[in-house]
């Protein structure tokens, strides 16, 4: 069981790990994601990845690979999170980060604001939408 000592997102320089459940984690790496388009086995970059992690928290020594996914992930291309109105579409208001899970309260809160009360709070100022028409 890897509650005992694994009870919070450990961040490494290749690996990041976050438990999810009482006896899963879920791992991610940008490295072996950067092979996922080269033809290389899925399998084996699971394998890599279990690998890895092991190394950074050795309870996952026994542990066994229980499900695979390869996603996109709509990270902007700055890596900082898009919120807001998008002028050319009337309506449409996005709310694009990479960080959705520690920015998503705030985000889903400033955003309401904004859609409901038609003001745009000054925090948001640097992460509209419009930055990437140019």
């Amino acid at each position: 069981m890897l509650r005992s000592r694994f009870t919070g997102p450990c961040t490494r320089p290749h690996i990041e790990i976050r438990p999810d459940g009482d006896t899963s984690a879920v791992l991610h790496s940008r490295e072996i994601d950067a092979l996922i388009d080269t033809g290389e086995d899925p399998a084996e970059l699971a394998r890599l990845l279990h690998e890895s992690a092991r190394h950074v928290v050795p309870e996952l020594g026994n542990s066994r690979i229980a499900q695979t996914r390869v996603a996109d992930r709509p990270i902007p291309a700055d890596g900082f999170p898009s919120v807001g109105a998008v002028p050319t579409v009337p309506g449409y208001y996005e709310a694009v980060s990479h960080s959705g899970i520690t920015l998503g309260p705030v985000i889903g809160q400033l955003l309401a604001s904004e859609i409901l009360g038609g003001k745009r709070d000054a925090m948001l100022a640097d992460f509209c939408p419009e930055r990437f028409s140019h």
